[in-house]
C-alpha cells in the first residue's frame, strides 16, 4: 500500500501515515519497522507499507521510502484546511413524543427522543 507521512518525530521514532485506501491512519513506531532504518521519514514523504490491525490501532509494517518530500507542505495544508471547516448546520432537538410508549410495545422515546433538524 502507498501512504504519505503526515506527522513524524525522529527523536521519538514515531510517525503517522495517511494510506491510499483512506481507511484508518497507520502508526509507525520504531526503526525496526523501516526497510532502511538509517532514514527516518519526514512529513510529505511518500512511502510503501504493509498495515496490520492490532486491537483498534493500525500499525505500519515494512515501511519503505518511495519519494522524499513529495509534499513537504502537507502538514501546513492540512492545518489550514482544518481551520476553514464550517460548523455543521445541524442541531439536536427533543421530540414531542419523548417518553410516550406506543401500544404495540415499541418505545417511542427510543425512536423519537432526538430528532435531527436543519438549523436555520
Amino acid at each position: 500500500m502507498i501512504g504519505v507521512i503526515v506527522w513524524s518525530s525522529e527523536s521519538r521514532e514515531k510517525a503517522v501515515i495517511w494510506c491510499e485506501d483512506q481507511a484508518a491512519l497507520a502508526y509507525l513506531q520504531g526503526r525496526g519497522e523501516m526497510a532502511d532504518p538509517r532514514h527516518w521519514p519526514q512529513p510529505g514523504d511518500l512511502v510503501e507499507l504493509e498495515a496490520e490491525m492490532i486491537g483498534n490501532l493500525r500499525h505500519a509494517r515494512k515501511v519503505a521510502l518511495l519519494s522524499e518530500q513529495s509534499r513537504p507542505d502537507l502538514p501546513r495544508m492540512l492545518e489550514q484546511q482544518a481551520g476553514t471547516q464550517a460548523e455543521p448546520r445541524l442541531k439536536l432537538v427533543a421530540s414531542r413524543d419523548a417518553g410516550r410508549v406506543a401500544d404495540d410495545g415499541d418505545d417511542v422515546a427510543a425512536r423519537h427522543a432526538l430528532r435531527i433538524c436543519a438549523a436555520g
